[in-house]
C-alpha cells in the first residue's frame, strides 16, 4: 500500500517538475521569437482600467536593438518598462514622445496624474508593446507569487508533516 501512495506522490512531482520545465521552455521560445526578455506580462495593478484588469495577461513584442522603437513605437501604444528603482514592470499607455527620443505614459486610469518615473522612460528601459491580451490567466502567476511563494516554508512545512503523517498511519493500518 505504501508503495503505491509513494508511487502516486513521484507521479505528482514528476508532473509537477515537467511543468515548470515547459512553462520556463515556453518561455524562452516567446521571448526568442518576440525578440524580448519579458514576452508574457500578468497585469499587476488596475491603472490601465478598462483597458485591461488586474490579472490579464499581456503577450509583449519587442525589438533587437532599444534603438528601433523610435520606428515601432507611436503614441497610445502599450506599452511595458521597467522603471530605475521598480521590481515589478509597469503597463502604461505612450501620452508623448520627446524630443530627446524618450518616452511619456501614463495608465488609462490614472485621471490624468503622471508620476516622474513616467516622463522620461528611455528605450532600454521598454521590454516591448502589448500585441495581445488574455483576460484573467494573470491570475495564476500573481495568486502564486503574492501568497504562495511568500508563505512557502509554512506551506511546504504543513504538506511534509501531511504526507508523513499519510504515510505513517497507512502503514500502521494496512488495508
Amino acid at each position: 500500500m505504501i508503495s503505491k501512495e509513494k508511487g502516486e506522490i513521484k507521479e505528482i512531482m514528476l508532473h509537477v517538475f515537467l511543468g515548470i520545465i515547459s512553462a520556463f521552455f515556453i518561455n524562452q521560445v516567446f521571448a526568442f521569437a518576440l525578440s524580448t526578455d519579458m514576452p508574457i506580462v500578468a497585469v499587476e495593478s488596475n491603472s490601465m482600467v478598462p483597458t485591461f484588469y488586474r490579472g490579464d495577461i499581456l503577450v509583449i513584442q519587442g525589438v533587437k536593438d532599444p534603438e528601433q522603437y523610435k520606428n515601432f513605437l507611436k503614441i497610445g501604444d502599450i506599452i511595458v518598462f521597467s522603471p530605475e528603482g521598480h521590481k515589478v514592470p509597469v503597463v502604461h499607455r505612450i501620452v508623448a514622445i520627446n524630443p530627446d527620443g524618450t518616452y511619456q505614459t501614463m495608465g488609462d486610469a490614472n485621471n490624468h496624474r503622471q508620476f516622474p518615473f513616467e516622463k522620461r522612460i528611455r528605450p532600454e528601459q521598454i521590454h516591448g508593446k502589448m500585441i495581445l491580451r488574455i483576460p484573467y490567466l494573470g491570475w495564476v502567476k500573481i495568486l502564486f507569487m503574492e501568497y504562495l511563494v511568500p508563505n512557502l516554508v509554512p506551506v511546504s512545512i504543513i504538506i511534509g508533516i501531511m504526507i508523513i503523517s499519510l504515510l505513517i498511519y497507512n502503514s500502521y493500518f494496512k488495508w
